[in-house]
């Protein structure tokens, strides 16, 4: 019993040790294989994509507002006033927007959202798109910006009997300059 107290003691400390300086490697060969990026870079970073996701969509609002001059806007929105559409940044679609919704709703929204139309229109280089919604919430617009510095308008309504069913009514495609 004494003997194999030993045989079990000595096992253990030898596992212990080779864990130890298995940890010790490679916790030394993990971190020289990422390079330091510091906190101020990162910031710096994102703070340049943030303003640049800015000036884009500011730059189609004012295409879709303004429409003296451009054509294919014309029709967007009806005879309603743009200017009192709610502007929504992407990446707080559920907390400004859907987070109004039902159920139902966000996955009608969200169907024409993601349609067959926006893919269509998705090119590798184009910019995160942005939503002006009508004060009713019945009418949505999805604009972004192309590689090419064009703008594309995915034009979402509800159907007039049914609120909470949405449906892609058109997709414009217009040259910012």
């Amino acid at each position: 019993m004494k003997k194999m107290n030993k045989k079990f003691i000595v096992l253990t400390l030898a596992t212990f040790i080779m864990i130890t300086g298995t940890s010790v490697y490679a916790s030394g060969t993990i971190s020289s294989l990422f390079t330091d990026i510091s906190f101020s870079e990162h910031q710096e970073e994102a703070k340049k994509v943030e303003d640049l996701l800015n000036q884009s969509w500011s730059k189609g609002r004012e295409l879709l507002t303004n429409n003296e001059g451009t054509t294919a806007f014309a029709n967007i929105g009806g005879d309603q006033d743009l200017t009192k559409w709610t502007f929504i940044d992407i990446t707080k679609l559920q907390e400004e927007l859907l987070s109004s919704f039902s159920q139902e709703e966000q996955s009608s929204f969200l169907d024409a959202f993601y349609s067959k139309e926006r893919i269509a229109n998705l090119d590798v280089g184009d910019y995160m798109s942005a939503l002006l919604v009508s004060p009713n919430k019945s009418e949505a617009l999805a604009y972004w910006e192309k590689s090419n510095g064009s703008y594309v308008v995915l034009e979402m309504k509800t159907k007039n009997n049914d609120s909470t069913s949405w449906y892609v009514n058109g997709v414009k495609i217009e040259s910012s300059t």
